[in-house]
């Protein structure tokens, strides 16, 4: 057995010129060196993994911009909320956001305008049931007399009598059609102001759910995750 044990030991000699002992620490040192390195990578990799972009991950470089799966993403602040936290948004979702509130903007104009309008249609309405009243008294008026002279035309005997009642009985019902058709226009005037009064006390409300309808898009759009 010793002399086993002495070409053995020899043999090492002659395959490495360093001892045993430094032939192993070497060994474990390349061996911890790659258990550090592949460690190093296993932990590091979850920690330097980007998330993936989709609408309301967190950003930091505002107006940077990213493509994913064709769809494009701008890092911002979500026009639909009051934060000022930067995310990632969808082109879609900003173009959207941002229509909603454009359209929020113009409908508080709007709104404005249309209570602002409603007085002076009022005043209008007023004008013109003045006039429609004058106009029936000139119409009752024309009507009468043009009867009274339809009567004496009827009952005149002398040839120059009929000849000016003939005449005044046409101009009578000449004035009468000119303030007839003076009156129909009062009454359209009249019913497209109520109109327009109308709609201008119901496009408000009109306008609301239209502008609703608008966030609930925007919003669904904007759904985080998307």
């Amino acid at each position: 057995m010793g002399g086993f044990s002495g070409v053995f030991e020899y043999r090492l000699a002659t395959i490495s010129p360093y001892p045993m002992e430094v032939f192993l620490m070497r060994k474990l040192a390349s061996l911890t060196l790659a258990l550090v390195v592949a460690g190093g990578v296993m932990i590091s990799t979850p920690a330097t993994a980007a998330a993936k972009v989709s609408n309301g991950v967190a950003c930091t470089k505002l107006n940077a911009t990213t493509t994913v799966s064709g769809s494009k993403y701008k890092c911002a602040k979500n026009p639909l909320t009051t934060s000022a936290k930067l995310t990632w948004l969808s082109i879609d979702c900003l173009n959207s956001a941002n229509g909603y509130i454009k359209a929020q903007k113009e409908s508080i104009d709007i709104v404005a305008k249309l209570a602002a309008q409603i007085p002076v249609i009022d005043i209008g309405i007023s004008a013109e049931n003045v006039n429609k009243i004058e106009m029936q008294k000139k119409i009752d008026e024309t009507t009468l007399r043009l009867n009274e002279a339809k009567t004496k035309l009827a009952a005149a005997t002398r040839e120059v009598d009929k000849k000016t009642l003939t005449s005044a009985v046409g101009a009578w019902t000449s004035a009468g059609r000119s303030y007839t058709t003076a009156l129909n226009k009062i009454t359209l005037n009249i019913k497209k102001l109520e109109a327009a009064k109308l709609a201008a006390t119901n496009q408000p409300t009109a306008l609301k759910a239209d502008l609703d309808n608008t966030k609930s898009n925007a919003q669904l759009i904007c759904t985080k995750g998307f």
